[in-house]
């Protein structure tokens, strides 16, 4: 009586371990979804604060311009040399160049750090998809697995009932 039975007991046992295994694959994908996630919002915050960074290193060279610029009137001026034109104008109009050259490049370096940033980001949130996708793809197929297990185990009991 028991042997019959069989069959239909290893199906279902076997099925039962498919579907825990897909609801494991399931949550791991979700877990790594949720880093992923996480990690682009870090990604997110330090584009914010190298934003931050380079205003405050482009203001930090524009003070240090103007003070340059300052002293080197001044010094004009305690010389007796006028800084509207001549020598002393065109040192005072490099300095202003010189300094708005090193403001673009801190500028340029910065959009450079964001815009890594920003595809690192881009890059996290795209994997934190495919993790989502992975995990309802396990699930899919678990169902899958399971009831291909139990018409298995179906057609060996069919098949042993037959043959008694």
């Amino acid at each position: 009586m028991c042997a019959p039975a069989l069959p239909l007991i290893a199906a279902g046992m076997a099925a039962l371990g498919t579907g825990v295994g897909a609801l494991q694959a399931n949550a791991q994908a979700n877990y790594k979804a949720k880093i992923a996630e996480r990690n682009a919002g870090l990604e997110r915050e330090a584009w914010l604060q190298d934003q931050q960074n380079t205003r405050g290193e482009a203001q930090a060279q524009y003070r240090q311009m103007a003070k340059l610029q300052g002293q080197q009137r001044v010094a004009a001026g305690a010389n007796g040399v006028a800084i509207d034109f001549g020598t002393a104008a065109d040192v005072v109009a490099d300095t202003k160049a010189l300094g708005s050259e090193d403001v673009g490049r801190i500028y340029s370096s910065g959009f450079q750090k964001m815009r890594g940033r920003d595809i690192a980001a881009s890059n996290y949130v795209g994997e934190a998809n495919a993790a989502r996708s992975a995990g309802t793809a396990a699930l899919v197929k678990g169902v899958f697995d399971m009831g291909s297990t139990i018409l298995g185990g179906a057609q060996q009991y069919n098949k042993y009932k037959k043959g008694n």
